[in-house]
């Protein structure tokens, strides 16, 4: 087996591009990889595909006979302009299984992207867009920092991530979090408010309300309360974990989700109701949420994505915000692949074009 896996000479490798696979084979090639996580599984990949109506096409990399790798790939049913995703809702780009020497390793991800790229010419897709989950076992342990998807063709627009170490002690993780952390834990405690694990089908329309108000609030799209229902379905197979907080009369105010696979867990989706903002509750429901996950017996806690380049505005509130909680800054590995793209004579002629269309042309260039 080592002999096989670890040289290209015995066979060429072959890559198949399938609209379906079953369940047991796809799961089985994620399950042997260190580079996936619960975004890559077969059931997570159906229902985010049936939830926003997508295509997927799922790339099946082999070598004399054997799966050694694969790459889901989803795109809109509808629109002209498309542009293709590893994944609409999660991280899961191409991956490859543990016994391939690192030459053979690349060549998969490099065939794998290649096959990629031929269906999307033949499918007119404008780009290809990846993202690779923090917490898989290669990416945590990926100590050069250096996107693995580069020298396999991709562009590198990788962000950060923030991801909290669980193995030490509880008085420990609570030491590291900041002052402002621990009094604003202290103070809705203080105030009568108290946190509780949930159960996402007794919460889900309390949740949605609460939800609904958050997005409205800060000017984002609420998610379809189809998505949630997904979650709860995930939460029944102990990959999810619902956290609510209760105001001192008991009502339901905020919420804390978070996605588990594995030894590890992910901050997901989180909300709060206007009025109680100020409480101190979202700090409590998120160091929950930490020493839940440690309790459950996961090792790391994805606090989640941050911008430190960011100086105002939401995604500089996010991210002081979730620097309280500690945890260490870890890449977010993102890449893409743009397709069609114009000459730069073409660029100049377009100089005259009126402007809705000069910023169209313009997202076709790299």
């Amino acid at each position: 087996m080592f002999t096989l896996l670890n040289s290209l000479e015995a066979s060429a490798m072959e890559v198949q591009d399938l609209a379906t696979i079953d369940s047991a084979s796809w799961d089985s090639l994620v399950n042997a990889s260190d580079d996936t996580w619960l975004w890559h599984t077969w059931r997570w990949i159906e229902d985010v595909a049936r939830l926003d109506s997508l295509e997927t096409r799922y790339f099946v990399a082999r070598l004399n006979g054997t799966n050694v790798g694969g790459f889901p790939l989803q795109i809109p049913t509808s629109g002209r302009m498309r542009r293709a995703y590893s994944l609409m809702r999660g991280s899961a780009g191409p991956f490859c299984i543990r016994q391939l020497s690192p030459s053979v390793r690349l060549g998969v991800l490099q065939g794998l992207t290649s096959a990629a790229i031929r269906w999307a010419r033949e499918k007119t897709v404008v780009s290809l867009s990846c993202s690779l989950p923090p917490l898989a076992k290669n990416n945590l342990s990926n100590s050069n920092g250096v996107n693995p998807l580069v020298t396999a063709g991709w562009r590198d627009v990788s962000t950060h991530t923030r991801i909290a170490s669980l193995l030490e002690p509880e008085p420990t993780i609570w030491a590291r979090l900041t002052h402002d952390a621990r009094r604003q834990v202290k103070l809705a405690k203080s105030r009568g408010y108290t946190v509780e694990r949930g159960d996402w089908n007794d919460l889900l329309e309390e949740y949605y309300l609460v939800h609904t108000e958050t997005y409205r609030r800060t000017g984002a799209v609420p998610h379809p309360k189809s998505y949630f229902r997904l979650i709860a379905g995930t939460a029944v197979r102990g990959e999810a974990a619902l956290w609510v907080g209760r105001d001192p009369s008991g009502k339901a105010v905020a919420f804390h989700n978070c996605a588990r696979f594995k030894s590890g867990s992910v901050y997901n989706t989180g909300c709060c109701k206007t009025d109680h903002l100020r409480s101190g509750i979202n700090y409590m429901l998120f160091w929950q949420a930490l020493i839940g996950a440690k309790q459950d017996g996961c090792m790391q806690y994805e606090i989640g994505e941050v911008f430190p380049g960011v100086l105002d505005g939401k995604l500089r509130g996010l991210t002081v915000f979730k620097e309280k909680f500690d945890g260490e800054l870890y890449p977010y590995y993102r890449a893409e692949i743009r397709l069609f793209d114009l000459a730069p004579k073409y660029i100049r002629l377009a100089a005259i074009l009126p402007r809705p269309i000069r910023k169209l042309l313009k997202s076709l260039t790299i």
